[in-house]
């Protein structure tokens, strides 16, 4: 985890840093998301969804402008995905399937405000999504079985990791101008949409087997698709971070003292 957390944050500030300014907005996130699992299979396609909010999701970004009312806001994202899915299991109630998988995601929206001049304006924003499941775990409940609960952790002979997919929204934003500082606060929502298949490349050749053969066979695609509404709270230094720091260092700087002995 400690690894992958790393590697997403080098990311983020290599994307980041270059393009930082007296206009870049510092800022962190949070909020909750509805999952869901997403089946092209037909068959599987037509299991009963039951809608379970996950949180919390978290982000530390930043946005800069690029032109007029466009912005970039690089971000790093983590979050819960997967879904919950049932059937009837003839004779013996119901069986249900839940994956909660735990993503470190890399994404890089574009935000669209449509008055960037005003105190209080709505925005839309549109962006990839580049993510990595580093833990997580699934869970499948069987009422009336031997085994009613049977719990594994996610791994590559169950899961493909790596996520790639696109993130679509709007918003409002709220700028409140206070001495050098500009205080930002946003709340938006978001429909997640992944395109990566996420059974692993050993379900579908059939190297690991499935015990579940209604939600966890390799029949099609298993997409991720959910929504999410998030929080945003950040604040913009007047004539840049370095000015800040700079400012900041002369305020507080140690006074020189000559003794004389």
């Amino acid at each position: 985890m400690k690894r992958a957390f790393l590697f997403g944050l080098l990311c983020w500030m290599t994307l980041a840093c270059p393009w930082l300014h007296a206009q870049t907005l510092f800022g962190f996130k949070g909020g909750v998301t509805l999952p869901r699992l997403y089946y092209t299979n037909p068959s599987l396609g037509k299991l009963t969804h039951i809608d379970t909010l996950r949180y919390p999701s978290i982000s530390l970004f930043v946005e800069f402008p690029l032109y007029d009312n466009l912005t970039l806001a690089p971000e790093l994202n983590r979050q819960y995905r997967g879904g919950i899915v049932s059937h009837p299991n003839p004779g013996h109630g119901t069986t249900t399937y839940q994956m909660d998988a735990c993503y470190l995601s890399l994404r890089v929206p574009v935000c669209v405000y449509l008055d960037p001049n005003e105190t209080f304006t709505p925005y839309f924003l549109a962006g990839p999504d580049l993510g990595f499941a580093y833990k997580g775990k699934i869970i499948l409940n069987q009422s009336g079985m031997p085994t009613s609960q049977q719990e594994v952790a996610i791994n590559g002979y169950n899961l493909n990791r790596v996520l790639v997919g696109a993130m679509v929204g709007a918003g409002i934003r709220l700028n409140l101008n206070i001495s050098r500082v500009i205080f930002v606060v946003k709340l938006d929502t978001a429909l997640d949409w992944g395109f990566t298949d996420t059974f692993s490349a050993h379900e579908i050749d059939e190297t690991s087997q499935a015990t579940n053969v209604y939600a966890y066979h390799h029949q099609g695609a298993r997409l991720l698709r959910g929504l999410e509404a998030h929080l945003s709270i950040g604040c913009i230094f007047k004539g840049g971070l370095k000015d800040a720091c700079g400012n900041f260092q002369n305020t507080y700087k140690r006074k020189k003292v000559s003794y004389v002995w």
